[in-house]
């Protein structure tokens, strides 16, 4: 009985495939300003004067799995002055460059204030040269700066997961639009988000009780065998 038991505990266990479990993906864009100014090795480069965006290719989602939580982290983020600024953020289904991508969308120096505004956005999103006509698009959001370096992190609501899901469903690929309108020097963007399973596999709460229930049911047969019997 005790080797049966025993049996089946390991069954439980080893019977839980690889998907069953949470997963977390993590991707970094290649550091395109790395050093410059106020920013760190693996800057990406956000100047006042260009729009761009980062793809992330061939990500090919687990069987049986959802997507159940996202974030994009600006680090060590801060404005090079303390001139008025923003940086617009979006989620988009793909872009045309394979990975980094840029085109200049402001002039001047300084930059005049007019030209603070949204590139994938409205009807300039329309012209935006970086995506292809009819690219689907989801905000995420927008922030200011100091000239105090500090993290900024963007956690995905559930209507921005949804549409994370259905990017990377048509053709295993994403993509983040960015506009910064300032020069903000960072030390890097990590995007991560997260995967449990879908439905019909024990959650590992669930697995953990009923070994526990096995493991009862031994230790109940045990001490059963070891009282000693009445004559």
């Amino acid at each position: 009985m005790k080797k049966t038991l025993i049996t089946l505990a390991a069954l439980v266990v080893l019977g839980i495939p690889a998907s069953a479990f949470a997963d977390t993906f993590t991707f970094r864009p290649p550091a395109t300003g790395a050093n410059q100014g106020s920013g760190g090795p693996n800057q990406f480069n956000l100047d006042h004067h260009y729009a761009y965006t980062w793809q992330i290719s061939n990500v090919n989602l687990p069987a049986g799995q959802t997507i159940t939580g996202a974030t994009i982290t600006f680090h060590n983020i801060r404005n090079w002055d303390s001139n008025a600024n923003m940086l617009f953020v979006h989620l988009l289904d793909s872009a045309r460059a394979a990975s980094v991508g840029s085109f200049v969308d402001a002039s001047g120096s300084p930059v005049l204030g007019d030209q603070i505004r949204d590139n994938f956005a409205g009807s300039l999103y329309v012209n935006n040269p970086l995506v292809n006509a009819g690219t689907g698009n989801t905000f995420l959001g927008q922030h200011s700066f100091g000239t105090t370096g500090s993290d900024w992190t963007i956690t995905f609501n559930a209507a921005q997961l949804a549409a994370l899901t259905a990017y990377l469903q048509n053709g295993n690929n994403v993509a983040f639009g960015f506009d910064p309108d300032c020069h903000f020097w960072n030390n890097g963007i990590t995007f991560n988000f997260t995967t449990q399973p879908t439905t019909g596999v024990p959650e590992p709460t669930t697995m953990l009780l009923l070994g526990s229930g096995i493991a009862g049911l031994y230790l109940k047969r045990r001490r059963k065998q070891t009282q000693p019997s009445e004559n």
